[in-house]
């Protein structure tokens, strides 16, 4: 996933692999090429539902053409932005579908495609199918060095949710220190979840704002606002009232701004109660200017 996080935030990686130079399969085809090109200038743009249409029209090109290569390559960008439009369902279709196509052809199924699988999944609520792909890239293994740690990523969210410490604690051993902020960023998230199902939520805490300082480095910003809401649940969990209303603000505030108003209006409620409770007339006050923000960019849809 983009980083599969889905940093689900940067370059596709497998959109460059069919220019290669050294590619000795069927030749390029101009109409493909564009709309892929263009779909990834979207999404860089951060215009994921043009990202959408352009690459939908790419994967169409690449079925007329009956090229297995260029079908999992162009599915594997479309899944990532129909998953960064919020649209995880429809990302899952698109990845079912490439699956069966690619199978029916006996072509390899790439291990990123496989691993946006599991990401999708995850977001739409399905455990049980985030941990099964996720586990099939564990055991599969990729080319790209950072695919597996993020499979194991997925498979601590899936733990984490499940209460399940061993296989948690299992997948925080598989991602050692690394320099790469959006990496460490995840070793931390999920240390931070650990911290909490062993309740220290102090030590929580501080590994969720660790974590969320290195995805907006990363530039994972959907990312950064679900660490900052963990931290606020952290610091409600340590009694830091004050510190959690700021924290869902934060974290609502980003999310809405990403134009995820699903994600968003739960926090800021959190931050608004958590405000009045403590008295904080200016978080209270952000809510109510944010509030106003939503209903213009739900007018305007």
């Amino acid at each position: 996933m983009s980083r599969p996080w889905l940093a689900l935030a940067t370059a596709l990686a497998l959109a460059g692999c069919g220019g290669s130079s050294a590619d000795t399969g069927p030749p390029p085809d101009i109409k493909l090429d564009q709309a892929n090109t263009a779909g990834t200038q979207a999404l860089s743009m951060d215009m994921p539902s043009l990202a959408v249409k352009q690459y939908k029209v790419a994967l169409s090109r690449a079925y007329e053409r009956d090229d297995a290569a260029a079908i999992a390559d162009v599915a594997y960008n479309l899944a990532l932005a129909q998953m960064k439009a919020g649209d995880a369902k429809g990302a899952l279709v698109t990845l079912r579908e490439t699956r069966g196509a690619l199978d029916r052809r006996q072509a390899p199924v790439p291990s990123e495609l496989i691993l946006v699988q599991a990401a999708a999944s995850y977001r739409a609520g399905d455990l049980t199918g985030a941990a099964a792909a996720a586990q099939e890239v564990i055991e599969k293994g990729a080319k790209d060095p950072d695919v597996v740690p993020r499979a194991w990523f997925i498979r601590g969210l899936v733990a984490a949710e499940r209460g399940d410490g061993a296989t948690l604690a299992q997948a925080i051993g598989a991602l050692p220190l690394s320099k790469q902020a959006d990496l460490e960023a995840d070793r931390q998230e999920l240390q931070g979840r650990a911290a909490l199902l062993g309740s220290q939520p102090a030590q929580a805490l501080a590994l969720f704002e660790q974590s969320a300082a290195n995805r907006q480095q990363a530039l994972d910003y959907r990312g950064m606002a679900r660490a900052l809401s963990l931290a606020g649940d952290a610091a409600l969990q340590s009694n830091a009232t004050t510190n959690a209303a700021d924290l869902y603000l934060r974290a609502g505030r980003s999310a809405l701004l990403q134009g995820d108003n699903a994600t968003a209006l739960p926090l800021l409620k959190r931050a608004e109660d958590l405000g009045k409770q403590t008295g904080q007339t200016g978080v209270v006050e952000e809510v109510a200017r944010l509030r106003k923000v939503a209903a213009e960019q739900t007018s305007k849809t």
